[in-house]
C-alpha cells in the first residue's frame, strides 16, 4: 500500500521548491527600529484615531502602527517620524 502525496504533505509539509524558498531562508537587511522609537509610533497611532475622527484618522493609524508592528521606518525622508511628532505635538480640540 502507498501512501498518496497528500497525506504525505499533510505529516511532513509542503517541500520548498526552487522559486520558493523556506520561510527560515529569508533575511533582510533593513535597519530594526529601537524600541524607544517604536513605542513612540505605537503612542503617536492611538492618539491620531482620537484627534482626527474618520478615514483620515485611521489612515495615520494604519501608518503609523504598521511601522510599530513591524519595526521599520519604510521612508527614508523621515516622514513617519516626522507624522509622529506632529500627532503627538498637536493639542485635542475637545
Amino acid at each position: 500500500m502507498t501512501v498518496p502525496t497528500w497525506a504525505t504533505s499533510l505529516v511532513h509539509g509542503t517541500r520548498a521548491t526552487a522559486s520558493v524558498l523556506p520561510r527560515t531562508h529569508l533575511e533582510g537587511d533593513a535597519d530594526a527600529l529601537a524600541f524607544e522609537q517604536s513605542a513612540r509610533f505605537t503612542a503617536a497611532a492611538l492618539r491620531a484615531r482620537r484627534l482626527y475622527p474618520g478615514a483620515l484618522g485611521e489612515l495615520v493609524e494604519r501608518e503609523l502602527r504598521s511601522c510599530a508592528d513591524f519595526g521599520v521606518e519604510p521612508a527614508e525622508d523621515g516622514l513617519i517620524a516626522r507624522l509622529a511628532a506632529q500627532v503627538l505635538a498637536a493639542e485635542d480640540q475637545r
